[in-house]
């Protein structure tokens, strides 16, 4: 299995709203993506480390299965036009398990 984690800040002049909106985009991905399993996301609740407000972790059977996800038109499609334009900094990591 692979796992992968996502650590992410929302630019801070966001319109209300904004953050929100992505988020609850966010929760429809293991719909959306079927080889998706134990999805979870949420804030960070850390007192150690506040440098990211996010984070979701989510697994798959194959690194083919992470390949096609992150690869497929539908994804790189929200990466390009919902994603990055509200996101001020990321830290991405897949590894096996």
């Amino acid at each position: 299995m692979i796992k992968h984690v996502l650590l992410f800040r929302f630019r801070p002049d966001l319109p209300p709203g904004t953050a929100e909106a992505v988020l609850a985009e966010l929760e429809t991905f293991p719909a959306r993506y079927p080889a998706m399993r134990g999805w979870a996301c949420g804030p960070n609740v850390s007192t150690r480390d506040t440098s990211m407000t996010h984070g979701f972790v989510v697994e798959f059977d194959s690194e083919r299965e992470l390949l096609d996800y992150l690869n497929s038109p539908s994804h790189e499609e929200f990466v390009r036009l919902r994603w990055r334009p509200v996101i001020e900094r990321q830290a991405i990591v897949s590894f096996p398990f």
